[in-house]
């Protein structure tokens, strides 16, 4: 390729901050007859001379709901670290895990607040514990299984189910 330039079909700005490269189709074909032909050693190169790197996951909150992202950061963590292992990284991947036991106990009181509050027991609701809508949710659940099994709890309670 003596215009690297060549593999361009069009370059457009698509929005504040946003520039699309669009690829001519022989370049594309090119690249497949090229991974095709090395099959699993494609990638491989060693621009990392085995220098060490670190990738950081970051973790789903284990008090809290779900969402799309949570999937996403840890497939595209671990997908950027096997590029740079193939890229000659030493890679170190890391997967954050919440500090489930206070978090946790910090969840359970907020349920346990909410579950008496929506069975007319006065609580005080600290502002430390979880605020969010999800925490009546979890706390309806409770009422609707349990009924007023547990208005009696307190914090120190260990419940089971």
């Amino acid at each position: 390729m003596d215009d690297p330039l060549s593999v361009l079909k069009k370059v457009s700005i698509a929005g504040p901050g946003f520039i699309n490269f669009s690829l001519q189709e022989s370049f594309w074909h090119g690249q497949l007859k090229t991974i095709h032909r090395l099959g699993n050693s494609f990638g491989n190169i060693n621009l990392g001379s085995g220098q060490k790197i670190q990738i950081e996951f970051v973790s789903a909150n284990p008090t809290g709901p779900l969402h799309i992202g949570h999937g996403r950061g840890a497939a595209i963590g671990d997908a950027l670290s096997n590029i740079l292992i193939h890229a000659g990284y030493q890679v170190t991947k890391e997967y954050y895990i919440n500090d489930v036991g206070n978090q946790m106990d910090t969840l359970g009181r907020s349920v346990l607040c909410r579950y008496k509050e929506l069975l007319n027991r006065p609580t005080n609701f600290p502002d430390e514990y979880y605020q969010g809508e999800y925490i009546y949710n979890i706390a309806r659940e409770m009422t609707y299984r349990f009924g007023d099994k547990y208005l009696d709890a307190n914090d120190n309670d260990s419940i089971t189910f």
